[in-house]
């Protein structure tokens, strides 16, 4: 929405860079959360500038429904909630232009860095085949044709890690884990473990 709003409309602070109304830029959610000022922006720009997709999971979209993008975020989104981690990120790159990056953030996990607190109550935790803790960050630096950068917060209120994976090539392939405990939650409780 910044991105669109003319710049005698926003916000000090609030004005982007334009690139003369290029971007095409793709919102999907579970539910529908747009707003009235939402609906008003996306109906004034012409060529489906701004769309909102609702009512689905992402591994419910097809390629040919949503294209390729460049950029894609996830904050406290599917990566955060999915029941399959492995298959959400396979989604997500698959969708990725090779170049392009995907940002996303977990919260209460095992720091790359090691500096989260003895007494952090975990709420996404993988284990390697003989049941040894894994970071989530170890393991989205084992999917090919990626390269993962992780940003440790442990002075947060819960340890996370801010995640960047660039897509350097086609031909991805996603550790596969399966899921061991899933508790509902905001965010749930999740164990995984790595398949051999």
């Amino acid at each position: 929405m910044d991105y669109y709003t003319p710049e005698n409309e926003a916000a000090p602070g609030k004005r982007c860079s334009r690139a003369g109304g290029k971007v095409r830029a793709v919102a999907i959610s579970i539910e529908d959360r747009q707003t009235d000022a939402w609906q008003q922006r996306a109906a004034s720009l012409a060529d489906d500038r701004l769309r909102y997709l609702t009512g689905k999971r992402l591994r419910d979209y097809s390629a040919k429904e949503l294209g390729k993008f460049q950029i894609i975020t996830d904050v406290f989104g599917g990566f955060s909630y999915t029941e399959d981690l492995s298959q959400f990120v396979d989604k997500v790159l698959s969708l990725l232009e090779v170049g392009g990056g995907f940002y996303t953030l977990v919260q209460s996990v095992h720091l790359e860095d090691g500096k989260d607190r003895p007494t952090t109550w975990y709420l996404t935790e993988l284990e390697d085949a003989a049941g040894r803790d894994q970071k989530v960050c170890s393991w989205l630096k084992k999917t090919t044709c990626v390269k993962v950068t992780c940003e440790s917060k442990s002075d947060w209120n819960a340890p996370s890690e801010l995640i960047n994976i660039r897509k350097i090539c086609s031909d991805i392939s996603v550790p596969r884990m399966k899921l061991l405990k899933y508790e509902a939650g905001n965010p749930p409780g999740r164990r995984f473990q790595l398949e051999q």
